[in-house]
């Protein structure tokens, strides 16, 4: 009987001291588990006023970001905007270092810091000052051209990064249209421009200086990865494997050598290389020369479609046409 009492004592002071321990945790603070390890009270403030570099006015509705960390390891982030007066505050912050800090309104550069210390029980101050985005009063522009055939290239990728007189970075990009032609805007500054097209090497072209209201032309020519080129036969009458004269198109009497010519400027390697005539597979080449005998009789049809298509794996394939007339 006494063991009976002697343990239901127990068991009610034991949820006693359980609830004064929930009591006082919920009245100290916040104590409670991240990653298991403890988390100690956040009881530090972080304020400060954010203001536009150029003027010094306050800029309202500011998006503000702390990213903190505090001797046990564990991560806390913490977030607010700034009011008319351009005034933020964080309460209840956890002391610990700050590794990554900053700001973002319209109108505006990201602001983006690193390295501050919170003590327990400390108001920090950190104010923040803001570059306006610059006007953008002048522009790039130019034309993109295959460089092997001169033709203009569609939907070439643009790529402008421009530093203005403050040096803040601001991306832009554009494509060219049918004609190859690309313009972007920006300000004052320094920037540089790259092109970009799929199957082509890319170029950059860097270092340029502008003024506001100025228009600077910058044209790109780029090279394919891979040029696939007929040599022969070429524009003009071939008899017995031998132009005897040029003409507008190519004519063919006799058999003929299909000379063929595939460069790697950049890029994956070719696999092999394939002959079709009038849409059918005619001979696959893995090894230089490229060359194949056409020797085949057509009485019943005498214009045909030449197509070269250079493969590769887990890349473009290239391939160049040409329509000729043969007979016998």
């Amino acid at each position: 009987m006494e063991k009976s009492i002697l343990y239901r004592k127990g068991i009610a002071s034991a949820l006693i001291i359980l609830f004064i321990f929930m009591s006082v945790s919920q009245s100290s603070g916040t104590i409670a588990k991240k990653s298991n390890k403890l988390i100690f009270s956040e009881n530090s403030t972080i304020c400060g006023f954010t203001t536009d570099f150029e003027t010094g006015e306050p800029i309202e509705e500011a998006n503000i970001c702390f990213f903190i960390q505090d001797d046990q390891g564990n991560h806390y982030d913490y977030e607010t905007w700034s009011n008319e007066t351009g005034f933020y505050i964080i309460e209840n912050v956890a002391a610990g270092y700050c590794h990554e800090y900053g700001a973002h309104a319209s109108g505006y550069h990201f602001y983006w810091k690193e390295n501050i210390d919170i003590g327990e029980n400390e108001t920090v101050w950190v104010n923040m000052s803001m570059y306006p985005f610059q006007p953008e009063t002048s522009k790039v522009c130019g034309y993109v051209y295959d460089n092997f055939t001169g033709k203009p290239i569609f939907n070439a990728s643009l790529f402008l990064h421009w530093w203005d007189i403050h040096s803040q970075l601001t991306y832009n990009g554009t494509t060219s249209d049918k004609n190859g032609f690309y313009t972007m805007n920006l300000g004052a500054g320094h920037f540089d421009v790259s092109a970009e097209k799929w199957g082509y090497i890319g170029e950059l072209s860097y270092h340029y200086e502008i003024s506001d209201n100025e228009t600077i032309w910058i044209n790109f020519s780029l090279d394919k990865e891979l040029i696939v080129d007929i040599l022969k036969p070429k524009n003009g009458i071939y008899y017995k494997n031998e132009m005897i004269i040029p003409f507008y198109f190519p004519i063919i009497i006799g058999p003929v050598d299909l000379e063929i010519d595939v460069t790697l400027n950049s890029g994956i390697p070719i696999d092999h290389v394939e002959i079709l005539i009038d849409g059918i597979s005619k001979y696959n080449f893995t090894t230089e020369p490229y060359i194949y005998h056409w020797n085949e009789k057509t009485p019943l049809r005498f214009r045909h479609k030449l197509e070269i298509i250079a493969h590769r794996n887990y890349a473009s394939d290239e391939s160049k046409e040409l329509m000729v007339w043969k007979f016998f």
